[in-house]
This record gives C-alpha cells, structure tokens and sequence, in this order.
C-alpha cells in the first residue's frame, strides 16, 4: 500500500501594502533606531525616506516591479532594498528585530513634546513605562518628577502635551493635501470627458489643515468622467462610485470626492461645496432677509419660485448683492458685511512679492551656497533676497560666529556685484538666547541689512519669560522682524507660551515687523494673528525659511495672508527693492 503523501498547504497570498503602509514601517524603524541610539544620519536617511513614500502618488509596487526605487528622490540603493523588502515580504527584519529588543509603544511615547528618545529610554528602563497610558500615569503619580533631570516641571509640561496630543486634529496638513489635490484635478482636466474642473472645500480656501479634498466638474458624459477617474494611477482604492460622483483614496491616504454637475449648476455647486460652512449659513440668513433663497440647486426667489442656476460663483453672490468673495476669505469674519458695501480688501497675491527675507545657506545649516540661492531667488522673479543664517548658539557647527559673519559679509559683497541688478541684503537670523540675551553683539548686528531673530531654545519657560526675550528682541534697534513668532509646528507643536495680543503691541511701538512663515507646518504667525497684527499698524514679511532652492516658494505663506485679509501695503516684501533699502536705512521708531 504506497505510503499517503501529506499535501503541503499554501499560504494565503498577502495583500500588498499601500505607500502609507511602507511610509508607516519606515518611520517606525526611524524611531526605534533613534531609541537605539543610532547614527543621527541613518536616522535622519530613513526619516527622509518615509517622508519621500507617503508623499509618492503612485503605486511603489509597479515602481518596485521595474526596478527603479532609486530613481525616486531620498531613495538610496539601502533604503530601496528595505522598500523592496517590505513590498515583497510584508515586513522588515531589521524592524522586527528591533522591536524584539523594544516595546513597539515606546515609539509613540517619544512623540510626546518634551519627551524624545532620552527620556523615553529612561521612564521605560527606570520606570517600566512602555506606552502612552502608562506614561500619563506615571506622571498623574508624580512618579516622573522624580527621575534624575526631570522634576515637577517637566513632569507638568509632560502631562499637559499628552493631553494635546490626545485633543491633537487629524486633519492632514495642506502642504501634504494640496499637491495631491492639485495632480488630481490636473488628471482629470486631461480625460477628454471633462469640462470645468475645481477643487472645492478647505483645500480651495487654503485652511491650514483640511480632512479630504472635494473637486467639482462638469463633463459631456458624467458617468464616463466618474469611471475614467477611478482606473488613473493615483488611486488606490475606490471608495465608491456612481454616473456623478466618485470617492477614492489615494495612494497618499487621502480622500477625493469627485462630483460632477449640470454646467448650469456649476457656479452654484462650487460656492457651496467650496464653504464654510458657517460662510453658508450665514449666506442663507442674507438671503432669507432679501426674499430668497440659497442652496446648491440654484437661488430661489420666494415670492415667485423662480429658479436661477448660476454657472459662476460670481453669479451667485450678484444675485444677492453681493461683490465676489474670494475662497480664503469665506469664514463668516466679516466678509459678507464688507462685500455688501463694497469694501472688500485688495487682497496679497503672489505677484505682489517682489522679494524673500529669510534664507539660508551652507554657511549654517542649509544645503546650497549663497550664489546657488541667489540665483534660485532671481529665478523665481524676485529682485532681492536676505540671507538670514543661523547664529552661533543653536550649537551646530555652521553656526554663524562674529568672525565667519565678517567672512560672509565679504561674499555677499561680491556675489551682489556679479548679480545686479538682483541685490542678496546681509542679515542672519539671530537666537534671542535664553535669558533674554541676542547672540551676536550689536555692534555687528547693526552692519547688517535685515535682522531676524527666532526663539529656538527654552520653549518650556513661563509666559513671563518669553514675553521677557521676545520684548528685548523687538525693543533692540537693530532687528527688523520677528521669525515664525509663536513657534508652534503644525500636528506636531504647540506654540510656547507667548501673550500674542502683547507681541503685537510691541511689535507696533518699535516698528518690528513679525513674520508669516510660509512653511507649510509653521504657516507662523497664523491668519487670525496676522488680521490683528495689521490692525493694529504692524507690517508682516511672508518668508520661505527656505534651506535649500527647492524650499523657496511662498505659496502657502500667502495663502495664509490673504485669510488674514492682508493687503500688499502690509508685507514689507511687497516693497520695490529701492523703497525697501530706503525703509532699512532709517532707524526703527524708539519703544514708547
């Protein structure tokens, strides 16, 4: 009797993970290697590669098939291989066996503001905390402050970031949606189905942060639209789909709603899937005490029932007397009172930008030279740029001292007379040290054209204290702005302590301007802020902070002004080089 073969099994195939899945996996190895203690490089290479993964709009998978992970950009020939790995496998050994030596919830411990790998390494060995709970109740215990170099203080400030963290929006920032957004609508402008394409929603008024994108069409055959949207390559999973509306998420993450409309009805439905939505209501209550009535179908007049389908926004706030409001305005802030009579700002716009005052260069921290800048500058028209390097105290070993100042000051020189009529103005960009001291000597501050000074350290002291730096900062002669002035980071951390209506009072009486930081997680000051700051008589300068060429753009600074109902006067950037030589010339008004 032939002996019974067993019969092997095959495993289930797995199902391949997503660029967010690889993205995810490789921030987790990021982490574990900086709680191992890793070389700060390596670190910062995987960190690099994650970002470059979740920002891919495309299938890894088929870019993997052809052999060409090192073609995308931060994508070295080791880190493809972990990237091939992962696709084919599923896992990472490497990570794997990291968490064989660590708890997986350590990593998000360390996320936590004021914690890091250091004090996540210490609660967890000393402690025998290994998660977010547990850390919250070690601290609820005072069992934190009396670790070697925390104390009662940090155990406070470790207790409040859980509880900001825990609150913390999930919101995607709009740096991170708007590329996405933007290919999305320009796939779709491609298919020969397609009419008018806009995005819509938060994405349309540039809010800081927004949760998906909406995008309205109109199309010759709307059923053909919504399908042939959901094969482009972008998507990675349909969500759902019918003749006029198409949800799918990307290979991102994010969420796109497709709705395609009459062509009659264009006007109405992009007004009203652009919002706010308390931009709407209150439209609504306008219109009712008008006789009308307002929705995405069209304006009604209630006396008559008559109909009118708008095909244009601007057609829809004309039929209830209204000038055209621009999207980033369209928060219920006043701007329905001011299109009524008429007296809507001339808003900033990115042709108003003659200029970028805070740059840097290899002479600190950033990646390219100041000519190469220079001429990254002038490429994006612009006459004038600042080169605004970091000082001295940050303790990194570009820092500028006095002497490489001097140095600098003499290259600059040379580069303005190779480059005119285009003009580099000196500056840095100047720490305001922990006890309220600059770090760079007046006398040398005063030979610079454009001083900037940033809070970069001692984020965790009182509000007294703050107050106390940024004060002296303002109140000294030589420094013209303030850099990214509350220092939060968006999702990521909270402003310090500042008393923002008192910054803005001393930034008015000694003629300091305060900056809009057009980095898309910084977008500091904010658009509420920034609307106070201008009137209360305060200027503004939208800057990049840009440490390499492919940093300058100021797209989302702007974005923010323009929420902030900024006019062109306000932005000293806005300035012809001539008249802003001129402005830096005279002395700042004394402090009164």
């Amino acid at each position: 009797m032939p002996k019974k073969q067993t019969q092997r099994r095959t495993p289930a195939r797995q199902r391949p993970l997503s660029n967010m899945e690889v993205a995810a996996a490789l921030d987790m190895l990021a982490d574990m290697m900086e709680l191992d203690e890793q070389n700060k490089y390596k670190v910062i290479a995987v960190q690099t590669a994650a970002r470059r993964v979740a920002e891919t709009n495309f299938s890894l998978q088929e870019v993997a098939a052809r052999g060409e992970l090192t073609e995308l950009p931060g994508i070295g020939e080791k880190i493809a291989a972990k990237i091939a790995e992962l696709l084919k496998t599923g896992t990472l050994a490497e990570l794997e066996e990291y968490k064989t030596r660590y708890p997986a919830d350590l990593v998000r411990i360390q996320k936590v503001q004021g914690v890091g790998p250091r004090t996540a390494r210490k609660v967890w060995r000393e402690l025998g905390v290994s998660s977010l709970a547990g850390l919250e109740q070690a601290g609820r215990e005072g069992r934190i402050a009396g670790l070697p170099g925390l104390g009662p203080k940090a155990q406070e400030n470790i207790l409040s970031a859980i509880a900001r963290l825990r609150a913390r929006s999930a919101r995607v920032p709009l740096g991170e949606a708007l590329p996405v957004a933007e290919a999305a609508v320009t796939e779709l402008k491609q298919l020969q189905e397609a009419r008018n394409v806009t995005c819509a929603g938060s994405v349309r008024r540039m809010r800081e942060t927004v949760k998906d994108v909406d995008i309205i069409a109109t199309a010759t055959r709307p059923a053909a639209l919504t399908e042939a949207f959901s094969r482009q390559p972008m998507v990675a999973e349909v969500i759902g789909k019918g003749p006029t509306k198409c949800s799918i998420r990307t290979h991102t993450g994010l969420q796109i709603d497709l709705r395609v409309v009459p062509p009659d009805l264009y006007g109405n439905l992009l007004q009203h899937f652009t919002g706010s939505a308390r931009h709407n209501v209150a439209l609504r209550e306008l219109a009712i005490s008008r006789g009308l009535k307002v929705s995405e179908y069209g304006v009604q007049e209630a006396a008559s029932g008559k109909v009118h389908k708008c095909a244009t926004e601007e057609e829809v706030y004309a039929l209830l007397g209204l000038d055209y409001i621009e999207p980033e305005l369209r928060e219920d802030s006043g701007e329905l009172e001011a299109a009524a009579a008429h007296k809507l700002p001339r808003l900033i716009r990115m042709d108003d930008i003659r200029g970028d005052l805070h740059l840097h260069s290899d002479w600190s921290d950033g990646k390219a030279g100041i000519r190469e800048m220079a001429l990254a500058a002038r490429a994006q028209g612009y006459d004038y740029m600042a080169i605004s390097d970091h000082t001295q105290s940050l303790g990194m070993v570009r820092g500028l001292t006095p002497a490489k100042l001097e140095r600098q000051l003499e290259e600059i020189a040379g580069i303005n007379a190779e480059l005119q009529p285009f003009h580099i103005f000196s500056g840095c960009e100047c720490d305001v040290k922990a006890d309220a001291t600059l770090d760079l000597p007046d006398e040398l501050l005063a030979r610079l054209d454009f001083v900037t000074v940033s809070v970069h350290s001692g984020f965790n002291q009182s509000r007294r204290q703050i107050m106390k730096r940024l004060q002296a900062a303002m109140e000294n002669p030589h420094v013209r702005a303030i850099g990214h002035p509350t220092g939060r980071i968006i999702n990521r951390r909270e402003a310090y302590d500042l008393d923002i209506r008192q910054t803005i009072d001393i930034a008015a009486a000694t003629g300091t301007a305060l900056e809009i930081n057009s980095h898309y997680l910084r977008l500091d000051l904010n658009d509420l802020h920034a609307r106070a700051a201008q009137e209360a008589g305060v200027r503004l300068v939208i800057n990049s902070d840009a440490h390499e060429p492919a940093g300058l753009g100021l797209a989302y600074g702007v974005a923010t002004a323009r929420r902030g109902w900024i006019r062109p006067k306000t932005v000293l950037n806005a300035l012809p080089r001539t008249r802003l030589a001129k402005l830096l010339a005279r002395p700042k008004k004394p402090a009164t």
